[in-house]
């Protein structure tokens, strides 16, 4: 039951669960009545670059208009392998402009610990986003940082983790447990993959 078939036709989203990278334009989108729009261009990144501003309306991907399809719709045309183009067609509300982009897609890494911090003088914060193959390392990065900095008890907050590998699942558990522990075991109908995850460190 926990098993997913990814067609090749989703395979950016595959790669996003479990490396953190998707190819695309850089930018968050979010819905707007029948319209999808700019929400944030990430700095450094295609859209960004091409000068795309948060609330500019994307009225057509490629030539084709979009005009009442969902964010996911959209998020999976702006998608796509790294140096392909995507032609976007903008409204500008605010100058009442429009015009073309051609945007050249790039490998975009989202980060699994995008904030830290301390909340009071012993008592630090962690935002997770995912386990990809890079978030043991920004987690740990973090939680030593914060240590250092005086942090006795930590919030790790895990709202809208969507998961993703479990070996980096069981590696931050090891930063909280002792070594030896069992932190999670899998079983299934071939039995010689079935497998305890004991901490290691």
């Amino acid at each position: 039951p926990y098993t997913n078939y990814y067609p090749e036709s989703e395979i950016e989203d595959y790669r996003f669960m479990t490396t953190g990278e998707y190819g695309g334009i850089g930018s968050l989108i979010r819905k707007r009545d029948s319209l999808v729009m700019v929400a944030e261009p990430y700095q450094g990144f295609p859209a960004e670059q091409a000068g795309l501003w948060a609330g500019d309306i994307i009225e057509k991907i490629d030539g084709k208009s979009i005009t009442g399809y969902t964010t996911n719709e959209v998020s999976q045309l702006l998608k796509g392998a790294s140096k392909t183009e995507v032609k976007l067609d903008i409204f500008r509300e605010v100058k009442n402009e429009r015009f073309q982009k051609t945007l050249i897609r790039e490998d975009i890494k989202i980060k699994d610990v995008p904030y830290y911090g301390m909340l009071n003088d012993e008592v630090g914060y962690i935002k997770l986003t995912g386990f990809t193959q890079t978030a043991s390392k920004e987690l740990k990065a973090a939680f030593t940082e914060l240590k250092s900095e005086g942090m006795q008890k930590l919030v790790l907050d895990l709202r809208g983790n969507g998961g993703g590998l479990l070996n980096e699942a069981v590696n931050i558990v090891n930063f909280f447990v002792e070594k030896g522990q069992e932190v999670v075991s899998t079983k299934g109908k071939v039995k010689q993959w079935d497998r305890v995850h004991r901490a290691l460190n």
